[in-house]
């Protein structure tokens, strides 16, 4: 007998619809309609729900990185992405077993049942070791991931011209940067590795797990192991998630190295298609907004991390109104660190709205499918049936608290449902999630995880967190940020066309 879940609202699609109530059976939807049908239908069923809530589509984390605690509790300040990433060595160590739990708990209490994991491993070699142990911690929190193992093989110490940069350290310095932080993993023993857990862990059937490529960022990475990456991921039916035109110094690095746009580069290599997903994208070029959707590339955006880092803000609704298929991923740096991925919607609705008339405009229906089946489809892929309520579809879902969305003040009668979409990104939060379910499952029940304690493992995250010495600006920074900054003054060389 399935589980019958109704609410005064659904929302389908990003608009909201009155009395639409499903029925559940195993991991699926198995059927639809107003409350009064499915109950006549099922008279003895389970009913979940009631005219207190509002039904809606579980959300997907299109990026992530899974480190359970925010960056600056952990002692590493946000500043420019360039300079930042250098002090990330110095994170102390939360085992990814654990890391992985937490941050899958904390996920499901703002309404997110799958995550993009873009792994930071505490170091290269610990890297096989490392992501069935993340799998692991996902799988005990109940949470469904695309696991992205990352690889890089150039450009760790400057993006491009690296003996320019050396020639500005004074001796000590250059001596200990001179190797450019290599790391000690091949291309080939990352698709080795790629290739075990591929087989070990990749569920294609109830898609609890997904083993994707990830060559960590364009500017990182070779053609040719993008290009492997690309072949792997076709060949598997799987897919490719690649950091892509965060800052404009990486727009910069496109243009220095190729003479073209960094997305014009991927075309010409055959990189683009629709197996590919590039996170961040702030300083993607207006002129490859329209090959991106062509080529059916999917973003994964990420407002809140980008302005704490000082990147930009993307182009989110022209994307959207080309037909890119944008998502939102919190990438483990929402503004106040509690990965409230409503709040996180809303933030990117109201910067996606940009000043002036001749402004694209990005609505909240859009936005709502942005967190929900367009996030799904650029994470797991569009034939995978997550973000939406149709019969058939998984059955990954969350009830919110329509009565504390709305507050004491506002009558029965609202918002109109017209409005009701609008509404929840404006007021809703993560307090407000009160049950949720993953393939069929009650994980959370009124807040609460239904296997889990939370504050059981925070406790346990806390006692094991070693903290070294408090981590202290490098001692490149400063030449960092002067090279970079003549970039921006085009003191740099330009390539020959």
């Amino acid at each position: 007998m399935p589980t019958i879940i109704h609410a005064r609202y659904t929302l389908r699609g990003g608009a909201a619809v009155e009395d639409l109530a499903i029925a559940v059976d195993g991991d699926a939807i198995v059927d639809a309609g107003t409350s009064a049908e499915l109950f006549a239908r099922y008279p003895g069923a389970d009913r979940v729900g009631g005219d207190d809530f509002i039904l809606v589509p579980a959300f997907t984390n299109a990026h992530d990185h899974g480190r359970g605690v925010g960056t600056l509790a952990l002692e590493v300040p946000d500043n420019f992405l360039e300079l930042w990433l250098g002090r990330l060595a110095h994170l102390p160590s939360i085992p990814p077993y654990l890391a992985a739990l937490y941050s899958g708990l904390k996920l499901l209490g703002s309404g997110v049942t799958a995550v993009a994991h873009s792994h930071n491993p505490s170091s290269w070699s610990e890297l096989p070791d490392e992501i069935p142990e993340a799998l692991r911690g996902y799988a005990e929190a109940g949470i469904r991931v695309a696991m992205h193992p990352p690889i890089v093989d150039q450009n760790q110490l400057v993006y491009a011209e690296r003996e320019l940069f050396l020639d500005m350290l004074p001796p000590e310095l250059r001596r200990r940067a001179g190797d450019g932080n290599a790391i000690d993993f091949s291309v080939d023993n990352y698709f080795a590795l790629l290739e075990d857990l591929y087989i070990n862990f990749h569920d294609s059937e109830r898609h609890r797990a997904h083993i994707q490529a990830s060559p960590a960022g364009g500017q990182w990475c070779s053609d040719e192991l993008i290009i492997r990456a690309c072949e792997w991921a076709r060949a598997r039916h799987s897919r490719v998630q690649v950091h892509m035109l965060e800052t404009r110094y990486q727009r910069i690095y496109a243009h220095k190295t190729w003479g073209v746009s960094f997305i014009r580069h991927l075309e010409d290599i055959g990189a683009l298609g629709d197996w590919l997903t590039l996170a961040h994208m702030v300083w993607v070029e207006d002129d490859d907004i329209e090959l991106l959707a062509e080529r059916g590339v999917g973003v994964a955006h990420n407002i809140s991390s980008n302005l704490r880092l000082r990147s930009g803000i993307a182009p989110i609704a022209m994307m959207a109104a080309a037909g890119v298929s944008v998502g939102i991923g919190l990438d483990g740096q929402t503004l106040d660190d509690d990965q409230d991925f409503l709040r996180e919607m809303r933030l990117a609705w109201t910067i996606g709205n940009q000043s002036g008339m001749a402004a694209t405009d990005l609505d909240a229906e859009t936005v709502w499918r942005m967190g929900t089946g367009v996030a799904a489809d650029i994470t797991f892929g569009a034939d995978v049936l997550l973000g939406e309520l149709e019969v058939g579809g998984l059955a990954d879902l969350i009830l919110l608290d329509l009565a504390a969305i709305a507050g004491r003040w506002a009558p029965a009668s609202y918002p109109p449902r017209e409005l009701l979409p609008a509404f929840l990104l404006r007021r809703g939060q993560r307090d407000h999630v009160r049950h949720v379910m993953v393939g069929g499952e009650w994980v959370l029940r009124d807040g609460k995880h239904a296997h889990v304690d939370l504050r059981d493992v925070e406790r346990e995250i806390w006692q094991r967190v070693a903290f070294a010495a408090r981590s202290q600006p490098s001692r490149l920074d400063a030449y960092l940020r002067e090279f970079y900054r003549r970039w921006d003054d085009g003191e740099l060389p330009m390539p020959r066309r």
